[in-house]
């Protein structure tokens, strides 16, 4: 019975995570209701086959990226996201993420950090990090020098997740994903539907700490002056969980506990081919 699970650490997960569906208006909009001012929002269109649209507060308002293809961060995009506000976000009438058509539903997702990023030193790189410790969620925003090097992402603990994009203009790179149920010198690739391949030059074939993730000398996670943002998560009891199951084809299906109701739920399988579902 859910409830004699224990209490966790997260009381009420609406002031860090919450998900809201919408209407297109092809004008600006806001979204209100939130229970926290967000730091990251991941917008997509419900019913038509359009890129999905990512911003946070520490690269900033008006820069985008685009989870399904390996783009540079769009920047002064003015009819995007234009505002975090205290209860929600204000954004423009981008098709992408506010058109008017027969199939204009939108579903928003938004993620607590911890507002303005500040300098870490953990890493032999410095970064800019917004982090919330409460709920395991970190933003965070490097240079990449090209050679080995670890980044703090500021959570006090070993991520399970982090998924990192190089964002600087001109470049076309994918979208690198390590992930606590493959080896630290495999990866996986958020705009990909490919299986996990060995790649020890993206994570220098190093686990993260409780302080850093280590990164090679690959050019999707640290090309030399190239600029870069990692969202980082770690498994929080009873709020958020990073885990893996070995699927058995047969009609009574796998089973994974998280210990709680699923608000967002990120499958892959990691060892053939297949679609990444939300």
């Amino acid at each position: 019975c859910q409830a004699n699970l224990p209490e966790g650490a997260v009381r009420n997960p609406k002031k860090h995570f919450d998900a809201k569906t919408r209407t297109g208006t092809a004008a600006t909009y806001s979204v209100t209701g939130i229970e926290f001012q967000p730091d990251f929002v991941w917008v997509k269109s419900r019913g038509r086959a359009i890129d999905h649209a990512l911003y946070d507060s520490v690269r900033g308002v008006e820069k985008r990226l685009e989870t399904n293809n390996t783009d540079a961060e769009v920047t002064g995009d003015t009819t995007g996201l234009t505002a975090f506000n205290s209860a929600g976000y204000s954004g423009g009438a981008l098709d992408q993420i506010n058109g008017t058509t027969a199939t204009n539903s939108f579903i928003d997702w938004m993620w607590k950090a911890n507002g303005a990023a500040v300098s870490n030193t953990n890493g032999t790189i410095t970064s800019q990090v917004s982090a919330n410790q409460t709920a395991g969620f970190s933003i965070v925003t490097y240079t990449g020098t090209g050679a080995n090097a670890t980044v703090g992402h500021g959570l006090g603990k070993a991520l399970g997740l982090q998924i990192v994009k190089q964002r600087s203009a001109g470049t076309v790179e994918d979208w690198e994903v390590w992930h606590s149920g493959i080896a630290n010198t495999e990866r996986l690739q958020l705009n990909s539907n490919g299986a996990k391949v060995t790649s020890a030059t993206s994570w220098n074939s190093t686990s993260p700490t409780s302080t850093v993730f280590s990164v090679g000398t690959h050019q999707n996670v640290n090309e030399s002056t190239k600029d870069f943002v990692a969202y980082c998560f770690t498994d929080v009891p009873n709020y958020q969980k990073v885990g893996s199951v070995v699927a058995n084809a047969t009609a009574d299906n796998a089973y994974a506990d998280t210990g709680f109701k699923i608000g967002l739920l990120l499958i892959k399988c990691s060892s053939t081919t297949g679609n990444w579902v939300m």
